[in-house]
């Protein structure tokens, strides 16, 4: 582990009960660390009052793509059921840029229960218009629910273009081997 960051952890798990700007400080922080991995650690050491700033960052359209998804998987680290339900609603929503629409998809994929993925993510499978969008949830649920859906998996890769089914090899694989 990167001495820098060895240190931050010991800092954050010992500090003292910190006020809304600290931890805002601290948050933004840890999203602009962009030269080394945020444990997930570091996260839950900021507590429950990190979660309305990550939820904030992750939801709003006024922060870069990249650091919006850093703030989603923190907030999947820090508090799942907060994080599923707007990893939920980013995954459906068009106008979100797609690496923040792909990265709910994947946080989804580690949070839910086989079934509850496949409820999720058949819509995002079937209807989301950029293919690679579809092909982060093809792996998803193929990684994840299996035995559920590698059916549809497969069903949706065999409508896609020639062009675009290769993005869907990954799902492929990963069917084919269960």
């Amino acid at each position: 582990m990167h001495a820098a960051t060895a240190l931050l952890a010991v800092v954050l798990q010992a500090a003292p009960a910190m006020t809304d700007a600290e931890v805002r400080g601290r948050v933004e922080a840890l999203l602009g660390a962009i030269d080394r991995p945020v444990r997930a650690a570091q996260w839950r050491a900021l507590g429950p009052a990190a979660l309305p700033v990550l939820a904030e960052v992750a939801a709003g359209d006024d922060r870069m793509p990249s650091m919006r998804s850093m703030a989603l998987g923190a907030l999947a680290a820090v508090d799942p059921g907060q994080a599923e339900t707007l990893a939920r609603a980013l995954a459906d929503a068009e106008g979100a840029p797609l690496t923040v629409r792909e990265t709910a998809v994947r946080v989804l994929g580690r949070m839910l229960p086989p079934a509850r993925l496949r409820a999720a993510l058949a819509p995002v499978l079937r209807a989301a218009p950029d293919a690679g969008l579809r092909a982060v949830a093809a792996e998803t649920l193929a990684r994840h629910a299996p035995g559920m859906a590698c059916g549809e998996v497969m069903d949706q890769a065999s409508l896609e273009t020639a062009g675009e089914r290769a993005a869907f090899e990954r799902a492929a694989t990963l069917c084919a081997g269960r």
